[in-house]
């Protein structure tokens, strides 16, 4: 029977894994606050609103008085995939259905003096899925052919303002997170001259499971036209122990075929592993060379390497146990944004890059990791008699470049993916 033990193994591991990926290769979400995306998310010096609660806790001090932030945005995604021969061949072509998700942030701030504040979020920047489409006739279902990542981030963060103009941050984070994942088993026909049939659909269960990290930052403002910041989040494991693993027949008409497959088929079992999250690091200057304008360049580093393996352990049948190689390579990410403020309103704009993360042999048709180029066009206004409301919104255009597997995949299935992402996010404010 076709199961795909390290196909399994893999894509049940980055589904799990797809929320370490923040703001950087697979599918994590970055898109935590609208003005600073309307600037490519180049932030990390010049946040200015509740969003740093995400962006750099340590700015929290720098926010006057009281704040509460609500915000949301609409993720549409799309993938494709064109076949080499020998697997899948050459003119073999998939297309996913068209993703949408809808992430939600919430903030709140209090600044209690001129040295203290702190701030507390929940949001959801990790997540996504893929959903291709035709499944019991996708060429690569025996590997994967849906999978879909929920995850609850709460964070708490303190900021000291040290002098005034610097000041430190620290807090700590909980993220709750459930995976699924399913494929299609499928096993070569007796005398049916080669043909394969699918007998069985696989689904990988996470539920809810917690992982625990700490965040660290600090701001320096030494004049009027600029300022520095940078902030790191840790790494952390999470063992996920109570995973659940089903393998329901899917019926032939053969009655003897049927039976074959039903007395080799796995039975529902607890299946567990171990995963390695890394750190992120992002440092950031903005410079305002006029006070109604600001500048801002960051680069962002995510410490891929530390993602090497994945064991995963079937409780039942233990013989369908495995370690796969995943070899992932540290990534940077490096932004460009802008902000122009005016006195009715505010525009923003900005571009950023992101390398890889993941080899071409781990390049499989859950995660069809490539570079990208986001571009960035943001406009936000400040509402009300007394300017108590801020209404932010952008749109994140994102171009990720062609990649091959170059025959280099692990399971062997070759060819090149393409993506296209597209992004638009609201956010509403209130300050007092």
């Amino acid at each position: 029977m076709k199961l795909h033990r390290t196909a399994l193994a893999a894509a049940f591991a980055a589904a799990l894994l797809a929320p370490t990926l923040a703001h950087g290769s697979g599918y994590a979400i970055y898109e935590q606050g609208a003005a600073v995306l309307g600037m490519a998310g180049a932030g990390t010096a010049s946040v200015h609103d509740a969003s740093a609660v995400f962006y750099n806790p340590a700015a929290l001090v720098k926010l006057e008085g009281k704040s509460a932030y609500f915000g949301g945005t609409w993720l549409s995604t799309h993938n494709s995939f064109a076949g080499v021969d020998p697997v899948p061949g050459f003119g073999v072509t998939e297309e996913t259905n068209t993703g949408n998700f809808f992430p939600p942030t919430v903030y709140w701030t209090n600044r209690l003096s001129q040295k203290w504040a702190y701030g507390a979020g929940l949001n959801a920047p990790f997540g996504l899925g893929m959903d291709w489409a035709d499944p019991e006739s996708y060429s690569g279902r025996s590997r994967v052919t849906k999978a879909s990542l929920q995850g609850v981030n709460a964070n708490f963060s303190l900021a000291y303002a040290v002098t005034p103009t610097f000041s430190v941050g620290a807090g700590f984070d909980a993220l709750f997170a459930g995976v699924e994942v399913n494929q299609i088993a499928t096993q070569v026909i007796p005398g049916g001259g080669g043909a394969i049939a699918n007998v069985a659909n696989v689904k990988l269960k996470g539920g809810l499971t917690p992982g625990y990290g700490f965040n660290t930052a600090f701001l320096w403002n030494p004049d009027a036209k600029w300022k520095f910041g940078a902030y790191y989040r840790s790494g952390f494991e999470i063992a996920i122990d109570d995973g659940e693993a089903t393998f329901t027949q899917m019926l032939t008409g053969d009655t003897l075929f049927d039976a074959v497959v039903g007395a080799g088929l796995p039975p529902a079992q607890t299946v567990s592993t171990t995963l390695k999250f890394p750190a992120m690091f992002s440092a950031g200057a903005a410079w305002s060379p006029v006070p109604e304008w600001t500048w801002e360049v960051d680069a962002n580093f995510t410490q891929w390497s530390v993602f090497d393996e994945l064991a995963l352990n079937f409780a039942t049948t233990p013989s369908k146990n495995s370690v796969v190689r995943e070899d992932y390579e540290d990534s940077w990410r490096v932004s460009i944004g802008a902000e122009h403020r005016l006195p009715g309103h505010t525009y923003r704009f900005g571009y950023y890059y992101d390398q890889a993360a993941a080899p071409l042999a781990s390049l499989t048709p859950l995660l069809p990791d490539a570079p990208r180029h986001g571009v960035t066009l943001g406009l936000g206004w400040q509402l009300g008699a007394a300017k108590k409301w801020t209404l932010d919104a952008y749109n994140l255009a994102l171009f990720v470049e062609n990649r091959s597997t170059e025959g280099q995949e692990r399971d062997g299935y070759n060819g090149t993916y393409k993506a296209y992402v597209n992004a638009t996010g609201l956010s509403l404010a209130y300050h007092w």
